[in-house]
């Protein structure tokens, strides 16, 4: 990815010849998530200012956190003052990708700091670059890759913040043609009400699995209950649409196991099932669709 450089067009026959193995900034640039303070969604604000035309399509992305985010879709609820590993996952049909993500106090275009504390890359292909000039933290990828990037951040005690992610797919021919970017993948980040934090939640449903994974048609939920109370399962697109409700009933204490059938003609791709418990999303787990 790009930084946001633009240099005059030179007249003459200068033709710059780079290896097939080179991908343009492969050791990431930061601000070109396309958030309000990188300059929006499009060229003003992404690498579709360099990159853009690419022949295998649009890459999507998909963004989870360890332990789980509450809330769903783009509203997302976190617990104060927890330390999260975020995860930024891309999706799509491209030899290699790079990525930027943002989380900042405000959608302001001007005036743009920091939401939370940012630690530590946890993945070997990710970095996080320090504020500069009127740009907040940001992480980007250190090399690209098809594999996901991990980075730590701890959440304040209180207020609202936005992520903000994009992902650059690339087909490693050295240059910036062939490229896509992503659209702007933004998420409302707000403080989970005194005493019903995800965390509270997590500790009474445990161990959620799906069998298959990948699936196609019938898949097998388990997970174990430390109190009794409504459990729902609902199945969500990777944009935060509802596509099932594969379970709402009221089960006891110990280990449930549940078997359900998915929606036919469903897309193939990656989607996330959502457990809920006494109407608190309590546990998640990503399912491939095949």
């Amino acid at each position: 990815m790009h930084r946001k450089v633009f240099l005059p067009l030179i007249s003459g026959a200068i033709i710059i010849f780079l290896s097939a193995a080179t991908v343009i900034e492969s050791a990431g640039t930061y601000s070109w998530t396309g958030s309000p303070i990188d300059g929006g969604p499009g060229t003003g604000g992404q690498c579709s200012a360099c990159h853009n035309g690419g022949a295998s399509g649009v890459p999507t992305l998909s963004l989870s956190a360890s332990p789980a985010f509450g809330g769903s879709g783009t509203n997302l609820t976190y617990s104060a003052s927890t330390t999260y590993t975020i995860t930024v996952s891309p999706i799509g049909n491209y030899a290699v990708y790079g990525f930027n993500c943002e989380i900042i106090n405000s959608q302001s275009s001007t005036s743009t700091a920091n939401f939370g504390t940012w630690g530590t890359a946890v993945s070997s292909n990710c970095r996080i670059y320090a504020p500069s000039g009127i740009y907040p933290s940001c992480a980007s990828h250190n090399a690209v890759s098809t594999t996901p990037w991990s980075f730590k951040w701890t959440a304040p005690a209180s207020g609202t913040g936005f992520i903000y992610a994009d992902v650059n797919g690339c087909n490693h021919n050295g240059a910036t043609s062939g490229d896509q970017v992503s659209g702007v993948f933004s998420y409302t980040l707000t403080a989970a009400s005194s005493g019903a934090g995800i965390e509270m939640h997590q500790s009474n449903v445990v161990n959620l699995t799906v069998f298959p994974n990948p699936a196609s048609d019938n898949i097998r939920i388990s997970y174990s209950l430390k109190e009794r109370g409504t459990v729902s399962v609902k199945l969500y697109n990777l944009n935060g649409d509802l596509v099932a409700d594969l379970l709402n009933e009221t089960q006891e204490v110990g280990m449930q196991n549940t078997n359900t059938h998915l929606p036919s003609g469903l897309a193939k791709g990656l989607y996330m099932l959502k457990l809920s418990l006494n109407g608190e999303q309590s546990s998640e787990q990503k399912i491939m669709i095949n």
